[in-house]
């Protein structure tokens, strides 16, 4: 078992109450859910796949907005409290790079706030290509690689301090108690990997918290409106892409 997969075991419910607790859960609630649901936009209602579901937040929202949707998360505590507070839904255990699901099994899948706790990302892809029905999407949100190497203690002139950014290297973090593991992506990287795997990018977005709680967070709102916190991706599977599919493509 992982580090990380420890960690969300042992203190899945505090992760779950503090995504009930609105300041807590601001980033969560007010950019990166915005952000997903911008990039959802256009995506008609199909059989999909929330992959690092957690306690199950966005399967319920997914399902309420059509999508026949089943859930997965590496952590048993998080998929217990989903099943149990959404027991009209499907949810497994499982890692996001091996999940029980069929060969092109979805038109949808999403994913938030999940890949940058993988250093690898090609195996992740290729999970998801398998996935896929030639055609199909993803909707995916991750740490901005910016913000990984950016230190909000600031120098003597105000501005935060950058530190390098060409690296794959791990980091660490609190987050409800627990002290969790991620790596750091560059945009180049992140590329690759679903290029190699038969993807294309169709939309981006680098997310910032709304304006309609600016008063409520002034600080939450004025450092994501300044600096990057999260980036989302929608990407396509090509048509003629078959599960298993790789390439060596560059750019």
């Amino acid at each position: 078992m992982s580090a990380n997969q420890d960690m969300y075991n042992h203190f899945g419910a505090d992760y779950h109450a503090k995504r009930q607790r609105e300041e807590e859960s601001a980033w969560n609630r007010y950019i990166d859910h915005p952000m997903i649901e911008s990039l959802l936009a256009n995506v008609a209602p199909c059989p999909a796949a929330d992959l690092g579901c957690g306690s199950g937040l966005l399967t319920k929202w997914l399902a309420k907005r059509g999508f026949d949707v089943v859930g997965a998360d590496f952590s048993e505590s998080l998929i217990g409290i989903a099943r149990q507070e959404n027991p009209e839904l499907e949810f497994h255990v499982a890692n996001v790079k091996k999940t029980p699901f069929a060969d092109a099994s979805f038109g949808l899948i999403v994913s938030a706030l999940v890949l940058h706790y993988e250093q690898d990302l090609q195996p992740v892809f290729a999970e998801f290509a398998r996935l896929l029905k030639p055609g199909g999407q993803v909707v995916f949100s991750m740490h901005h690689p910016m913000d990984e190497v950016t230190s909000m203690g600031t120098r003597a002139n105000g501005q935060p301090t950058i530190r390098p950014y060409f690296h794959n290297e791990p980091y660490r973090f609190e987050m409800a108690g627990m002290d969790l593991t991620a790596y750091h992506h560059t945009f180049e990287n992140i590329a690759q990997a679903q290029f190699a795997n038969g993807f294309v990018v169709e939309d981006l977005r680098e997310g910032r918290m709304v304006d309609e709680v600016k008063e409520k967070f002034p600080d939450y709102h004025a450092r994501t409106n300044a600096y990057p916190s999260f980036v989302g991706f929608r990407i396509r599977l090509n048509q003629d892409t078959k599960p298993g599919f790789k390439t060596t493509k560059t750019i």
